[in-house]
């Protein structure tokens, strides 16, 4: 029952955590700030979490592990490699703007939490390219795409598509992340990842 009562209030605590990085930035964000929005002292919160950092960490986590999950169904899924990279990416599209939809954020916070997870937790990023290279091997493996290094190319499919998301951010005018243009973001994300593929198939296929 302790573990219980105990489990529920880290999780209260850590919904809080995203609406305060979502309205006011990972920065302006204070302990304090959470746990006045919580009805709590600031020193009863590092019973659950130890600073903003290891809040904003189990966070990043949990949500890596939930896509993560998503990721490996779609490799057990009957289809050539080069369908699975684009489904791959296309749920990373989804994951980015859903996660963003979930809560109003403003752009300029998302640009912010975005640096800092890159920056900070670069230890949790390998998720995706671990993914994205295991398809590619399939691919090597199967015929359809030429030997190449594997590695290298899923770490480039795997920067891109948060890196044009965070380009097209940082150069729209809007104040929300759900007013930017999702769909012409998708599109261009998916363009540039069949460039790719088609440079690493084999030519007969």
């Amino acid at each position: 029952m302790k573990n219980e009562k105990f489990d529920k209030k880290k999780e209260e605590i850590k919904a809080a955590g995203i609406k305060s990085f979502a309205a006011y930035g990972y920065a302006k964000t204070t302990l304090e700030d959470i746990a006045s929005m919580m009805g709590m002292k600031k020193n009863s919160l590092y019973y659950y979490f130890e600073s903003k950092e290891a809040l904003l960490r189990e966070l990043v986590e949990s949500e890596i592990n939930a896509h993560f999950v998503f990721l490996q169904n779609i490799i057990s899924e009957k289809l050539p490699a080069d369908k699975k990279i684009l489904k791959v990416i296309k749920s990373l599209a989804l994951f980015i703007r859903e996660r963003t939809l979930s809560y109003t954020v403003k752009l300029s916070a998302f640009i912010e939490l975005s640096k800092v997870i890159k920056n900070e937790f670069k230890d949790l990023q390998n998720t995706e390219c671990k993914v994205i290279e295991a398809i590619l091997i399939e691919g090597v493996e199967s015929g359809l795409f030429i030997k190449h290094d594997t590695k290298t190319v899923a770490k480039d499919i795997e920067y891109l598509v948060p890196a044009i998301f965070r380009s097209q951010y940082t150069d729209s005018n809007a104040e929300f992340v759900h007013e930017v243009d999702f769909e012409n973001i998708s599109l261009m994300v998916e363009r540039l990842i069949n460039y790719i593929i088609n440079g690493i198939k084999v030519k007969n296929k």
